[in-house]
This record gives C-alpha cells, sequence and structure tokens, in this order.
C-alpha cells in the first residue's frame, strides 16, 4: 500500500463525492429546467433518461449504477446484476477498478446489506468517478433504480434539422 493510500480518509472521500453530486444535480436541474418533478422516463436498453422540461424535452446519457430492493435488504451493484444490460456493468469498471486498486470493498461487493444510505453512497462514489453531471434515482414498487448522468443535452425541436 502506497502512502498516498494509507493517508486517504475514505469517510472524508465519499462525503465529498455525495457534496458534489448534491450541488451538480441542483446545477443540472436549474439549467435544463427540471426543478420540481417533470415527467421523465427511462430506457435501460439504450441508456438513456429523458425529461419533460419547461424548456423542452432533455436528453440524458445515463448508467444504472445499481439497485435496491426493500424486501430484499440490499444494493447490488449493477455489474452483479445480469438482468441489466451489459453497457451499465462496463461504464462501472472505472468504480470496480477503484475499489479493486484501494481495497474498497463497498466497491468490490456485488450485493451490500443496507438500502437507500448505502446506495447513494455508492451511487455518488461512482458519479465521481465517472465524472458525472448528477444523479437521479426512481422507484419502481419494491425496487428503486440508482442512475449517474452523463450527459445531458436539449433534444431538437420537432421539425428542427439536424446539421
Amino acid at each position: 500500500m502506497s502512502t498516498e493510500q494509507q493517508a486517504t480518509d475514505w469517510n472524508a472521500w465519499s462525503r465529498e463525492a455525495v457534496e458534489a453530486m448534491v450541488a451538480g444535480n441542483a446545477r443540472w436541474q436549474s439549467e435544463f429546467g427540471l426543478q420540481g418533478s417533470p415527467k421523465y422516463h427511462w430506457d435501460l436498453e439504450s441508456a438513456t433518461l429523458t425529461f419533460e422540461g419547461t424548456l423542452g424535452q432533455v436528453l440524458a446519457t445515463v448508467c444504472l449504477v445499481g439497485t435496491t430492493s426493500a424486501s430484499e435488504g440490499s444494493f447490488v451493484w449493477s455489474w452483479a446484476n445480469e438482468a441489466i444490460p451489459r453497457q451499465h456493468g462496463a461504464a462501472l469498471e472505472v468504480v470496480h477498478d477503484f475499489g479493486r486498486e484501494n481495497q474498497l470493498a463497498l466497491l468490490t461487493t456485488p450485493r451490500i446489506q443496507g438500502g437507500r444510505p448505502e446506495a447513494t453512497e455508492c451511487l455518488c462514489i461512482a458519479g465521481r468517478l465517472q465524472r458525472a453531471v448528477g444523479t437521479f434515482i426512481d422507484q419502481q414498487g419494491d425496487v428503486t433504480l440508482y442512475f449517474t448522468l452523463l450527459h445531458l443535452r436539449m433534444a431538437p425541436a420537432q421539425g428542427e434539422w439536424l446539421h
């Protein structure tokens, strides 16, 4: 273990990741007119999230970091979940590699006992390592999905030509 690794306060590093994602979320919601509760639709196959905002439709490229199940009381990383399209796990390799290099079990253990607090920490760490714009969380029945937003853009207006 290097001196740099020994000197890293991983709790503080993780808190900084959460703070950065909170600030990032406020920024993209304001910039794209998505405050409040805009309508949205995500598609795991295309790794996209579409919002209906006050300024128009906003398209996001996303990575599903993982899911929690209230009934199971655990968070499962997408790279460990065969039901999740493979591109999401591939987008998380930087997180998995970082966890292995720094011996951080939180980032290398496929299923983590806990719920939203543990999942949110994993989400924000993934966002920091992926240099994500922000995060998005959605609940579907018993399952909560945790996304990083890798890129955001306004959709072309209806009838607008693309050059």
